[in-house]
């Protein structure tokens, strides 16, 4: 299915349109009456066994304002991710880096349609909005999965949107999880050093691009909204939230605004939560968020996407974060690069894999080593370098890589002391008690040692060019050549 540059465009940028044109071409699927005590949930993973998920519209919800709505998969559709395969990344890299994919500063307006219902004092309640319990295990309702928590930097004046998980303690409390290091806690701890709560605000309803670029990694001082603005060739236009001042989505569907103290002032347990590595994680005291008002649409929507164990196909690789990877690579010197991916099993981060044509003796090695330590590197497992006739995005062929071109003797390289996350469950109860946030890696390096490469056995496989004539030759009479099951 093909999708016109403005339709794209105006999905990305607008989520009821967005959700308008999912119901045209028969991709939305409305659930009514689920419980989103598990239910919801439950529903919820069970689509993620498809490479592009239906997206769900959870209706009259148990318990809930029948206004009230759950919208999820938003950004694993078709239309916003295309293709899942080498080439469209390789496609997605020689897009120019120009023109509308310059930053565009936000336009800030007086109002918008997130104002239509404001709460202030007596009237907060953020239990009145759906909150679902996804995973069995869970600790708690968890209502900010795929949304904004946006902070304003006390020095700079910069905006930042990270996306966090948020849950509800009570009626005028929410928690959120960030881990050390990131945006949010950095901007967070600067309030905390002045003596003064953080200002907040969370918004679980937003435009596709807004959840997009919350969730990729961007430089310190960067605007996400400016980020957003040039992927939409237009500014993104931003309110002034009435209690904290921060900039928010104009058109934002559910935002509570707020102040969070210093942990030494206020804490509350959070979790656990079925987090992305596939495991329950984190059950430990976390600074809250004291809210003071909420401003919410008609007919409101809360964007869901809570994370899944990431053997599911519909646990996509993120063509953006590889790409950015591959450029890493290219921008340290390592020549040669002819394709990165993520193997399935290791979501966004565990399992990177990277295939380069050889050209000298330390070649492999040098991309091992700038792959596991680049900036985007965190929470990294394991790194795989492999040559460059084994298909990367090809789980098989890595593995045929790895069983029958690396010694474990010889070609592996074992790095302490990296950067990895709580929500690591391989992180042990000791370095959590002392805030030892790092675990080792390894680099195997799957390929044809240099120095006698060329006496390499050769593979028995059909030549490419070859296979592509006598599929072209004989597909009419033979099906099974019409169809390729992967």
């Amino acid at each position: 299915m093909s999708f016109d540059n403005d339709q794209y465009r105006l999905a990305l940028g607008d989520l009821r349109k967005f959700v308008e044109i999912m119901h045209k071409q028969g991709e939305l699927v409305r659930v009514p009456e689920a419980d989103p005590y598990l239910e919801v949930g439950a529903l919820y993973e069970m689509s993620q066994e498809h490479l592009y998920p239906p997206v769900l519209m959870f209706e009259y919800m148990k318990g809930c304002d029948p206004r009230h709505r759950i919208l999820c998969n938003v950004r694993t559709t078709k239309l916003m991710v295309g293709d899942m395969n080498l080439q469209a990344l390789i496609d997605y890299r020689r897009k120019p880096k120009k023109g509308p994919s310059q930053p565009i500063d936000p336009h800030v307006v007086e109002t918008g349609p997130v104002f239509e219902n404001h709460l202030e004092g007596d009237a907060v309640n953020c239990r009145k909005f759906p909150a679902p319990r996804w995973h069995e295990g869970d600790g708690g309702d968890y209502i900010g999965t795929e949304c904004l928590v946006i902070m304003r930097d006390p020095g700079s004046e910069w905006t930042n949107l990270g996306t966090y998980r948020v849950m509800v303690q009570d009626e005028k409390t929410l928690s959120v999880f960030i881990e050390p290091g990131k945006h949010g806690d950095v901007i967070r701890r600067k309030y905390w050093a002045r003596g003064e709560a953080c200002p907040i605000a969370v918004c679980v309803g937003q435009s596709p691009i807004l959840g997009m670029v919350a969730s990729t990694a961007v430089k310190s001082g960067v605007s996400e909204y400016a980020t957003a603005g040039g992927r939409l060739g237009r500014p993104v236009d931003v309110v002034e939230g009435r209690l904290t001042g921060l900039q928010l989505p104009a058109d934002a569907e559910l935002v509570f605004e707020g102040f969070m103290p210093s942990p030494q002032e206020a804490q509350m347990k959070e979790g656990p939560f079925g987090e992305w590595p596939g495991y329950y994680s984190h059950d430990g005291m976390e600074p809250i968020v004291k809210v003071g008002a909420i401003s919410h649409r008609n007919d409101l929507i809360v964007v869901g996407q809570p994370p899944t164990k990431p053997n599911y196909i519909g646990r996509q690789v993120k063509l953006p974060s590889l790409a950015a990877f591959w450029d890493a690579l290219e921008n340290a010197g390592v020549p040669e690069v002819r394709g990165v991916w993520n193997l399935q099993g290791g979501g966004y981060r565990f399992i990177q894999v990277v295939a380069i044509k050889q050209l000298h003796p330390g070649h492999a090695k040098m991309a091992g080593l700038v792959a596991a330590g680049w900036g985007g590197s965190y929470m990294n497992r394991m790194t795989i370098i492999v040559d460059e006739d084994v298909d990367v995005t090809n789980h098989a062929e890595v593995m045929w890589a790895m069983a029958t071109r690396w010694d474990p003797k010889t070609q592996t390289d074992v790095i302490d002391g990296c950067w990895t996350g709580y929500i690591d469950p391989r992180l042990s109860p000791e370095k959590r008690e002392n805030g030892d946030v790092t675990m080792s890696r390894i680099i195997i390096y799957a390929v044809r040692p240099f120095h006698w490469k060329e006496e390499f056995p050769k593979p028995n496989e059909v030549a490419p060019d070859l296979a592509a004539d006598v599929r072209a030759k004989w597909k009419d009479r033979l099906s099974f050549l019409r169809t390729k099951q992967g």
